[in-house]
């Protein structure tokens, strides 16, 4: 065998593999896996001989090399959803693993309500189609159609992360995007599915104007001014609202009333860039608030983060450790070795149920 095969085939040897999870539910989409897939995958876990080791367990084999477990993984849930409660926890539990979630403090509900999960099944209290639904369903306002996922209440978060299964650490306050860049792609309108993730800072009155849509901790944020914004979205008001969007040519007639405003106003552009001092500073408050939410309600101080969608960039990042983040989690795909960055630990994403897929994710990233 070559020097570099040798070096490729220790580093591998050398390393732990963190798995990132969304749902554990029915939703069958690109984000969700049935949470009987999730079982298999935990007992194939079992049956190799994994053990799951925690974040400071993980820093420290990348800053020492020290590793007390040979197969160790981590496993990471992002988003904070129902189901993390309804179905990872038990699972997790009856087999003896625990986990990191990462969760979107906006997202949880106030209201105190221990919900029902898996393990009043296993215990015979309840039969398992009184479990509470976790699927996402679908509502409309103001003809929006709006995606909506079941949240964790805080009493549910609490008794997680006081049984020593799961490890709560914040993903944000509120997981949103923000208008990144100055270029009119469209307009506001009923049309759209929106998301509770693809919610924007900026302003999203019917008929305003739409731009790209980045990540929050990724990119600086353009503003529309705001006279432009108050006209246009009155100007569908007073065109009928919902209506006005049925008519064939709606979106001329609102660039025609961009462009007119331009020229009336002599602008090249139609609003602002915000600074790096207003970017530093919104990105500090939105890390700064997620810290001590998730703190507060967990009676803890939050060491680890994970980005939303895994974007940032040099500010967000240097922000990040300023308000004393040691783990950070990205979505980059890989494996963390001995000597790379606790600033960018990498994953894996699960989201597909068939356990042979799994099974060659895992030998691809794990000790042989």
């Amino acid at each position: 065998m070559n020097y570099f095969k040798l070096k490729e085939k220790k580093m591998s040897n050398n390393s732990v593999p963190v798995l990132l999870y969304y749902h554990i539910n029915y939703d069958n989409s690109e984000f969700s896996i049935t949470p009987e897939a999730f079982e298999q995958q935990l007992q194939y876990l079992k049956e190799k001989g994994y053990k799951t080791i925690t974040k400071e367990e993980l820093g420290e084999f990348m800053q020492t090399g020290k590793k007390n477990v040979d197969k160790a993984i981590v496993i990471t849930l992002d988003g904070g959803y129902l189901d993390t409660w309804v179905y990872a926890y038990p699972l997790l539990k009856k087999y003896g693993f625990n986990a990191i979630s990462f969760i979107v403090s906006w997202n949880v509900e106030e209201d105190e309500f221990l919900g029902l999960n898996l393990d009043d099944y296993y215990n015979g209290k309840i039969e398992r189609e009184r479990l509470p639904n976790c699927n996402s369903n679908f509502i409309t306002e103001n003809g929006i159609k709006k995606k909506l996922e079941r949240r964790l209440c805080w009493r549910e978060v609490r008794e997680m992360e006081k049984s020593g299964i799961i490890d709560i650490e914040p993903n944000s306050k509120f997981h949103r995007k923000v208008y990144g860049s100055d270029k009119i792609i469209g307009f506001n309108s009923p049309k759209q599915i929106m998301t509770a993730w693809s919610m924007v800072r900026g302003d999203e009155r019917l008929g305003t104007p739409d731009f790209e849509r980045k990540p929050e901790f990724a990119s600086k944020e353009f503003t529309a001014y705001q006279d432009l914004r108050d006209m246009l979205a009155q100007y569908v008001v007073d065109n009928g609202y919902l209506k006005f969007f049925e008519k064939p040519n709606w979106e001329k007639e609102l660039y025609a009333l961009v462009e007119k405003y331009k020229q009336e106003k002599n602008l090249e552009t139609i609003g602002e860039w915000e600074t790096d001092e207003m970017l530093e500073k919104r990105i500090k408050k939105e890390l700064e608030v997620s810290k001590g939410e998730i703190g507060w309600e967990t009676k803890k101080i939050c060491k680890a983060f994970a980005w939303p969608w895994g974007a940032y960039n040099n500010t967000s990042l240097k922000i990040a450790k300023e308000v004393g983040f040691e783990y950070i989690f990205t979505t980059k795909e890989g494996t963390n070795s001995y000597g790379d960055s606790l600033y960018e630990i990498k994953r894996i994403t699960i989201n597909k149920n068939d356990l042979d897929w799994f099974k060659s994710k895992i030998e691809k990233y794990s000790n042989k």
